[in-house]
């Protein structure tokens, strides 16, 4: 019987064995698998990555200090949609055929006569602020409020942290900017995803800013409010905006303190822009000739030669060429983000 019962034991571990070594193989490519997703920097993969991390307040970057300002205090009903949700409908701007840089950093749009939804205007003077969802994309949708000194920071505060969110579109090492919105001084507003998109310098800092210093003085000056709307311009499923349209009408004096509507150009002078994957080309790297660049063929990075990250990639996953760094980035290649070649 001992022998007999022994036998069966032996049979009984048989049967579960194979089902025992799938289940150790499957926990091993998961965890693999999951160690490729932290470590990767895959364009589409870390992006996603980036915006995960971002969700939950993990993350962070190179260049914390990017960009003008920006903002967050619903004072709209849970759930309620942004304005139109759509890229360009508030404006009236066709996204397939939007203005084209002119050399200025805005165009006027409507004669430049500000039009707002209607639910921006319901609230009088009562200060609030709005900030449409993420789309399907990951972008951000729309800001807008009722602004004056009750949503403006405190004198003396100073604008908190904003490194760990990664707008879409968001590339190292490609000068981009963490474009607000809706000023932080304006609205006391830090690290706000809703808020933050991939900018440039010249949108940023040239274009946006004075007109936000403006209604900032402006409040100041008087006390009074002023209606503020700023949306994000899509083309397409492009991850990065074709520009900005900002419009802006003051409300105790009926719009005789502010009153503007414009659309602002998201470019770089002399340099283009892949507005999905974030890579700029300056006319210099353009005019580059073909030289030696290491490429990671797992991560798709390419490196100088003698960065400390080409010297570390596996042998296998290591390939040499000889190209242009535009012919690379056209080819899907992401430069890398501590030699950018």
């Amino acid at each position: 019987m001992m022998k007999a019962g022994s036998e069966g034991t032996k049979q009984n571990k048989t049967r579960r064995g194979p089902g025992g070594r799938l289940a150790a193989i499957l926990l091993i490519l998961v965890v693999l698998g999951l160690f490729w997703f932290a470590e990767t920097d895959h364009p589409g993969v870390s992006q996603l990555r980036d915006r995960m991390l971002s969700s939950i307040g993990i993350g962070g970057d190179e260049n914390p200090d990017d960009g003008a300002d920006g903002t967050d205090s619903s004072g709209t009903e849970p759930g309620q949609s942004a304005a139109s949700g759509q890229s360009g409908n508030i404006a009236g701007l066709d996204a397939d055929n939007l203005p084209e840089y002119n050399g200025e950093h805005y165009v006027t749009v409507n004669g430049g006569i500000p039009v707002f939804p209607d639910e921006m205007t319901a609230k009088g003077t009562d200060p609030y602020e709005f900030y449409g969802e993420l789309d399907a994309l990951g972008r951000c949708t729309v800001a807008y409020g009722c602004l004056g000194e009750e949503t403006m920071p405190a004198q003396g505060t100073s604008r908190g942290d904003i490194s760990a969110i990664h707008p879409s579109g968001w590339a190292k090492a490609q000068n981009w900017e963490r474009c607000h919105l809706i000023a932080w001084a304006l609205s006391d507003e830090n690290a706000n995803a809703g808020n933050l998109i991939t900018g440039t310098h010249y949108l940023n800092y040239d274009g946006m800013r004075p007109i936000e210093e403006e209604v900032e003085h402006y409040i100041w000056n008087t006390g009074n409010h002023v209606l503020y709307l700023s949306e994000p311009v899509y083309s397409g499923d492009e991850l990065i905006a074709r520009g900005v349209h900002m419009a802006a009408r003051s409300v105790e004096d009926k719009g005789k303190g502010i009153s503007y509507n414009v659309y602002l150009f998201n470019v770089t002078p002399g340099a283009e822009i892949n507005y999905y994957s974030g890579i700029v080309t300056t006319e210099e790297q353009a005019a580059q000739e073909p030289r030696t660049y290491v490429i990671n063929t797992r991560s798709g990075v390419f490196h100088y030669p003698s960065c400390d990250g080409a010297q570390s990639i596996y042998k296998k996953n290591r390939k040499e060429v000889t190209a242009t760094r535009k012919e690379l980035t056209d080819q899907g290649y992401t430069p890398c983000g501590s030699c950018e070649p």
